[in-house]
């Protein structure tokens, strides 16, 4: 790996959260914290979906969507090393609807945090799931890879 400016390697760690739309599969699960918690994630008041988050995890711990979410959060309100452990585990939860873009914002987290070698292997395994991140896999790769 080569060396890379902290400036540019947070620039490169920026994102926009993810989206989140209603299902009314949440509404039949009985989630209603986590619900709450999404009215605050959808107004962008990360800080207040925290602790609801954090809630419904901790009373559906086999929700990889409160654990998703709530690592976003924390990444959003600056606890990288928190948002990055949530999202080590969701990765480790295996083939969920979660598991390409949890790979895809540790891989942004670690490179706020510095660590190349981690991010690249995140995104390389996202190219190699051929999934609807790989094109921004390869392009954040591709600024990332030591030069020909």
């Amino acid at each position: 790996m080569r060396q890379i400016p902290a400036e540019k390697l947070e620039n490169l760690a920026r994102f926009d959260p993810p989206e989140y739309e209603t299902s009314e599969a949440d509404s039949a699960k009985g989630f209603h914290q986590f619900q709450a918690a999404m009215e605050d994630y959808r107004k962008r008041d990360y800080a207040r979906a925290i602790p609801r988050l954090s809630a419904a995890a901790q009373s559906q711990p086999q929700s990889v969507e409160a654990r998703y979410y709530l690592a976003i959060c924390l990444l959003l309100t600056n606890d990288r090393p928190d948002g990055i452990q949530l999202l080590k585990d969701v990765t480790a939860s295996g083939n969920t609807p979660y598991l390409e873009s949890a790979r895809f914002y540790l891989a942004k987290a670690l490179l706020g945090e510095g660590n190349l070698a981690g991010a690249d292997l995140q995104l390389r395994i996202i190219v190699e799931m051929h999934g609807k991140l790989e094109k921004q896999a390869q392009l954040l790769h591709a600024q990332i890879a030591l030069k020909p």
